[in-house]
């Protein structure tokens, strides 16, 4: 792709890493653990664990190609290559479609966050015409910190990226001195309520969390050494599955039925439960400390993963260059 000759290579192996994660650790940490047990019980532990093991494949794979393609939007060229110019264009309208979203799943997450304050955020769970304008604000606000090019892009995403693990994990040890009750994990039908079945039926959220580490490939152009994509990869696969496993124990252990409205032992009325979970519990064990934290986590972490999704513009890394590309070919 001739518009891609002009990329800068300024991304270094750590901001490259805590990009990744920023990416891959935002809106599931809180809302995935719930609805896993939901259908898994605590045998959700079990999904992220495979999840690990599946992403660490596909990592590899993602690995080998950026080395020897190292392309803005990466994912969205490969099967170029190796199925031609038709697939290539159903591969990168597929990408692109997944990128549309993820900023508005993102700002909705955020919108979750603010409603604890300002419930007239939401309905029922559904954004009312307030809380449709915030989204479309934040959405908008994601614009500024890709506008200035890839180096400022790089700088701001490390800065708070680093602030927002802290802000992440600091709450769910607080919530486990507060309240911890291990019973959760076999007293209810075992650690396996569905059988091995429900741990396959929870995989798809696991995977959908993991997903954002493919931000990584997608940057190979702009990285200042290809060998740092390597590294890169494995480490934030393994680093957001151990993230993601311990808020999920969080969760079972620090699960209180009677104050979630769910009778004991009922892993499937967990769907019932609406807002952002890590934020009900921190209010229902009246830890004042960590709700804080987790409304501040809550409200920065999912914007933080929305604009490092979003476009930036001169550039881009996304698939729409790559989808016109395909076509004119």
């Amino acid at each position: 792709m001739s518009g891609d000759k002009g990329l800068k290579k300024e991304i270094g192996l750590k901001s490259l890493i805590i990009i990744g994660i920023s990416s891959a650790v935002a809106t599931a940490i809180f809302f995935s653990p719930l609805e896993m047990s939901a259908v898994a019980g605590p045998g959700s532990m079990f999904s992220w664990l495979l999840g690990i093991i599946f992403y660490t494949t596909i990592s590899v794979t993602y690995i080998e190609l950026s080395q020897n393609f190292p392309e803005a939007g990466g994912p969205s060229r490969f099967s170029i290559y190796s199925h031609g110019a038709v697939t290539n264009l159903i591969n990168a309208m597929a990408d692109l479609v997944w990128y549309i979203f993820i900023p508005p799943i993102e700002a909705f997450a955020t919108i979750e966050g603010l409603s604890f304050i300002f419930p007239s955020l939401l309905h029922d769970g559904i954004p009312t015409l307030e809380g449709a304008l915030v989204g479309v604000l934040i959405m908008l606000a994601y614009i500024p910190f890709n506008y200035y090019g890839i180096k400022t892009f790089a700088r701001v995403t490390s800065g708070f990226g680093t602030i927002k693990y802290i802000i992440y994990l600091l709450p769910a040890f607080l919530l486990l001195l507060i309240y911890y009750n291990p019973s959760n994990l076999t007293a209810y039908h075992g650690i396996l309520p569905y059988g091995v079945g429900g741990i396959f039926a929870a995989m798809p959220y696991a995977m959908f969390a993991f997903g954002g580490a493919r931000v990584i490939p997608d940057l190979a152009e702009e990285v200042k050494n290809k060998t740092y994509l390597i590294y890169a990869l494995i480490i934030t696969v393994i680093i957001e599955g151990i993230i993601y496993m311990f808020f999920n124990f969080v969760f079972l252990t620090n699960l209180d039925w009677s104050k979630f409205g769910v009778a004991v032992g009922d892993w499937a009325g967990l769907s019932n439960v609406q807002g952002n979970p890590f934020i009900d519990l921190a209010s229902a064990h009246d830890a004042q400390v960590a709700l804080i934290l987790l409304l501040i986590g809550g409200i920065v972490g999912p914007f933080l993963t929305g604009y490092v999704t979003w476009d930036r513009g001169p550039e881009c890394s996304s698939p729409a260059p790559v989808l016109a590309s395909s076509i004119a070919r």
